[in-house]
C-alpha cells in the first residue's frame, strides 16, 4: 500500500502531511514489535533445535546443517527488515522537521524525500513477503528434520523446550579459591573436567538466586560434563559454538550460528575443546594452533587425557602332571 498517491503529491504535502506521517509511524512501530517477536521466537526454536540435535542420526547431519543454514537466512532477512524500517522512520522523522522549520522554503527537499520514502515503503513489503516465504518453507523442513518429537509433544506448549539435566556428583566439597586452567577428559569417570576462571564462577554463584548451593555446586553442574554428550561431534561442535557465543560471548544469534556452521565439520577439532574455551579469543587462538599444527603452543590451558584402565584377561596356567 503506497503512503501517498503521486498524482495528488501536491495536495497530500499541502493538506494530509502531518496527520498521515503519524500514522504511518503507527504502522510501522506495529511491524518493529511484530517482527521483533519473530526474532524472539526464533531464536527459541534455534536453542533448542540444537539441545535435542542429539536424537539425530548421523545421517540427518546435512539435513540439519541446512535446516540451520535457512534458518540463519531468515534472521538475515529479519534483519534487514529491521533496518529498512529504521530507515524509514528517520525519513518521516526528517520530513516533519523539514516541514516545521519551513515547509515553504523546503517544499522540494520534502516531495523528494517523500519519493524516496515510498521506493523504501515498496522495498519493505518485498522482503517481508520474501522472509515470510522463506520462513514457511524452512519451518516446515524443521517439522521434517524432528518428526517423531513434534509428535510426541504435539499438544503441548512445551514443543522444543530445553531440557538441562544436572549431574549427580556425590563430592561436593568446596572448591579452592583459584583458577583452573585444566582441561581433563576422564575415560575412566566418562566426565570431562572444564577449565573455568574462578571469579566467575564467583559471579554465577551470587546471581543464581540460591540456584545453586556452593561454588562447587556451580563447577559440577556447568563444567563437570558427560562425555556422551559429545557422542555425535559434528552436532557438538555445532551445539558448543553456538553457545560459546550465545552463553558466554552474549553475542547475536546470527553471529552464533556463523560459527556453529563454520565448525560443525571441522572433523579434526574436538568439541570438547570448544566447551572448554572461556571466549572466543582462547577458540581463535586454539584454531591457529591447531591449523599450524602447533598444538603444544596453545597457552590457554592444558589439556590431559584420563584412560581408563585395562582389564588385563587372566592366562591360564597350565600344571604339569
Amino acid at each position: 500500500m503506497l503512503f501517498y498517491s503521486f498524482e495528488s503529491l501536491d495536495e497530500f504535502i499541502e493538506n494530509n502531511l502531518i496527520s498521515n506521517i503519524q500514522s504511518e509511524k503507527d504502522r510501522l512501530n506495529q511491524i518493529i514489535v511484530l517482527y521483533e517477536a519473530k526474532r524472539n521466537n526464533l531464536d527459541i526454536l534455534i536453542t533448542n533445535l540444537i539441545n535435542h540435535a542429539n536424537k539425530l542420526n548421523k545421517n540427518k547431519l546435512e539435513d540439519f546443517y541446512s535446516v540451520n543454514q535457512s534458518l540463519k537466512n531468515c534472521l538475515d532477512q529479519l534483519e534487514q527488515i529491521c533496518t529498512l524500517v529504521q530507515l524509514l522512520q528517520n525519513c518521516l522523522t526528517n520530513i516533519i522537521s523539514l516541514h516545521d522549520i519551513n515547509m515553504d522554503n523546503n517544499y522540494n527537499e520534502i516531495k523528494a524525500e517523500l519519493i524516496e520514502y515510498n521506493k523504501k515503503s515498496d522495498q519493505l513489503y518485498s522482503q517481508i513477503f520474501d522472509f515470510e516465504k522463506s520462513i514457511t518453507l524452512t519451518l516446515s523442513l524443521t517439522l521434517e528434520l524432528f518428526p517423531k518429537y513434534i509428535k510426541k509433544h504435539k499438544n503441548s506448549n512445551n514443543i522444543f523446550l530445553s531440557s538441562n539435566s544436572k549431574l549427580n556428583i556425590k563430592n561436593n566439597v568446596e572448591i579452592e579459591h583459584v583458577d583452573n586452567s585444566v582441561l581433563l577428559i576422564s575415560e575412566k569417570d566418562q566426565k570431562a573436567y572444564l577449565p573455568y576462571y574462578f571469579n566467575k564462577i564467583e559471579e554465577i554463584f551470587m546471581e543464581s538466586n540460591n540456584k545453586y548451593k556452593t561454588l562447587q555446586d556451580v563447577v559440577n553442574t556447568l563444567y563437570v560434563l558427560p562425555l556422551n554428550k559429545f557422542k555425535n561431534s559434528s552436532i557438538a561442535r555445532f551445539r558448543e559454538a553456538f553457545q560459546l557465543i550465545r552463553q558466554k560471548e552474549k553475542g547475536s544469534i546470527s553471529k552464533a550460528l556463523d560459527l556453529a556452521l563454520e565448525l560443525m565439520f571441522k572433523y579434526d577439532l574436538n568439541p570438547i575443546v570448544i566447551a572448554a574455551c572461556r571466549n572466543l579469543d582462547e577458540l581463535d587462538i586454539y584454531l591457529d594452533c591447531l591449523d599450524k599444527n602447533e598444538l603444544y603452543e596453545f597457552p590457554c590451558f592444558k589439556i590431559k587425557f584420563e584412560v581408563a584402565p585395562q582389564i588385563s584377561k587372566s592366562k591360564s596356567v597350565k600344571f604339569k602332571i
